[in-house]
């Protein structure tokens, strides 16, 4: 073989693994961008839905909220409307179907912390309105905290903090 036919053998190769490493690289990057974030609500569907869901629900958690110094039997009821705002995001979000949710992995978890959120709360009001209050307490799930959680999935969907402070 002579010194032209080398090189051009040789610069065929060099093309041949160049295509090779672009198409690697490129199938890989494609891998990457179609697949699901397990930390952040990626879908607009979900996403438009909990944007209004929540719009809604800061509005209505807002509208009922009342003093700290306020009688009891206030509290407590603000605290059950408030808990009713949330309870209406759940069910509105819900109303997605199941398939749709689960295929935006924390969808479905992120839906549960607004319960869970709703169970402290309810606990509270319980607790004032039997006349001995105890500190609100979110639980803490897999090292993270509830609010973090709720805050941390990439909607625009905050806990209220009239929700934190009844």
């Amino acid at each position: 073989m002579t010194g032209e036919q080398w090189r051009a053998w040789s610069a065929r190769i060099a093309v041949v693994v160049a295509a090779v490493v672009v198409s690697v690289a490129l199938s890989r990057l494609w891998t990457y961008a179609n697949a699901d974030d397990p930390d952040l609500i990626e879908q607009g569907s979900i996403a438009r839905a909990a944007s209004s869901a929540c719009a809604a629900m800061r509005d209505s958690a807002a509208a009922s909220a009342v003093a700290s110094t306020a009688p009891i039997p206030q509290r407590v009821g603000a605290i059950n409307a408030q808990n009713d705002a949330v309870t209406e995001l759940i069910a509105t979000m819900n109303q997605l179907g199941p398939d749709r949710l689960q295929a935006d992995q924390p969808a479905d978890q992120w839906l549960e912390d607004w319960q869970r959120l709703v169970s402290a709360r309810d606990a509270y009001a319980r607790s004032l309105a039997a006349g001995k209050p105890k500190p609100m307490v979110l639980p803490t799930i897999d090292g993270k905290g509830l609010v973090d959680r709720l805050n941390n999935v990439g909607l625009n969907c905050r806990v209220p903090l009239v929700l934190l402070a009844p």
